[in-house]
């Protein structure tokens, strides 16, 4: 098995195929991988691509007669999309137990990944779409079988340099309101800090079950730049909006570390700083 970093943010596995394979409309399963799959020949349930509905296909244990671990009935698969030695096919396990799949040419996964993750950018100038936010994040969750935190943590890590325009202002009623964060941010921020204050780890549950936190702009014209916005508690936020703040200290790449606040000094959590790009791997198996 080879490790490569991944460059789409999505940890993902891939079996690189071979022509003797696809003359015979076989997907081997390498030894690495035999783990994911039943110990017994038996009917499978495969996804191609982004299908909503599994086809079934033979599969047949490391352990049988053939001694070759693999899934049937690939041919006119491989033909649909023009399947070619030495290409990959990204191998999504799904649910081991119950035998689910699903069956991605590596190129089809990561343009389906990019066109994700660009749906969700197109969000970012309208707070109103949560709904589209809320779809993308599922559909993705079961195409890679990723947790929506997971899927949101590549986002962040993907988005985290990106420049913001300055913050807005809409018109309500007669008086100006200056815009909130966008909704795909604010999704993004509680996934990466689990709704804990980055200054304090304070939150607590609402009764919907959920962390509570708010988001603090630093500097309240600046916008909803990444290294602008932080994660805080009602108590924190209220000190930043009416309380006295001192001092700021930034790290070279302009990120909050330290804040006088109301007379007390506080370290500044950055998660970005645990979750490197090369937390996600893609692993190559031949």
């Amino acid at each position: 098995m080879q490790k490569t970093s991944s460059n789409i943010y999505i940890n993902y596995e891939t079996v690189k195929i071979t022509q003797s394979r696809i003359n015979k409309g076989l997907l081997s399963i390498p030894v690495s991988l035999i783990e994911h799959f039943p110990n017994e020949k038996r009917k499978i349930q495969v996804f191609f691509d982004e299908q909503k509905t599994p086809e079934l296909k033979n599969f047949t244990p490391y352990t049988s007669s053939s001694r070759e671990c693999r899934i049937g009935g690939m041919a006119k698969w491989y033909k649909e999309n023009k399947v070619k030695a030495g290409q990959e096919i990204v191998v999504v396990t799904i649910n081991k137990e119950e035998g689910v799949y699903r069956l991605m040419k590596e190129s089809n996964f990561k343009n389906y990944i990019k066109k994700s993750f660009n749906q969700l950018v197109s969000t970012m100038e309208n707070e109103e779409e949560g709904h589209i936010v809320e779809n993308t994040l599922e559909e993705m969750a079961q195409i890679t079988n990723q947790s929506k935190k997971e899927i949101l943590t590549g986002q962040f890590l993907k988005l985290k340099n990106v420049a913001i325009e300055k913050r807005k202002y809409e018109k309500v009623n007669t008086t100006k309101r200056k815009e909130r964060v966008p909704y795909l941010m604010r999704k993004i921020l509680e996934a990466v800090y689990d709704g804990r204050c980055q200054l304090t780890s304070f939150t607590f549950l609402q009764q919907n079950g959920k962390a509570y936190f708010e988001v603090h702009h630093i500097d309240e014209n600046r916008g909803h730049d990444w290294k602008n916005l932080l994660v805080v508690s009602p108590n924190i936020h209220a000190q930043f909006t009416y309380g006295e703040c001192t001092n700021y200290f930034y790290d070279r790449k302009g990120w909050l570390r330290k804040v006088d606040l109301c007379g007390e000094t506080y370290l500044v959590m950055q998660l970005l700083d645990r979750i490197k790009a090369k937390h996600f791997e893609k692993n190559t198996h031949e």
